[in-house]
């Protein structure tokens, strides 16, 4: 049994694409980002006059919503479906 082009279509443009599953996917991505990065965040975080866990979380949380909005935007761009009028 196959899946159909146009059900695949409308799975990808389903409730994963929402803002909230954006939100996740930006978090994943951000926790691996800095989890790649750690080693520089960590060095930078000696020249912040702050706590270096409050630099790192910071950094984290910075990037996160960074990733978040861009990946909203892009998703509401190419993969949400545009709202419909019913004008006849």
């Amino acid at each position: 049994m196959g899946v159909s082009s146009k059900r695949l279509v409308g799975w990808l443009r389903g409730p994963a694409t929402g803002n909230s599953a954006m939100g996740v996917y930006g978090l994943v991505t951000a926790m691996v980002a800095l989890f790649l990065t750690y080693s520089m965040v960590a060095t930078l975080s000696v020249v912040v006059p702050l706590l270096s866990t409050t630099t790192i979380l910071f950094a984290a949380i910075v990037v996160w919503l960074v990733t978040w909005a861009i990946l909203d935007v892009l998703a509401s761009k190419f993969v949400r479906k545009p709202p419909t009028s019913d004008e006849s």
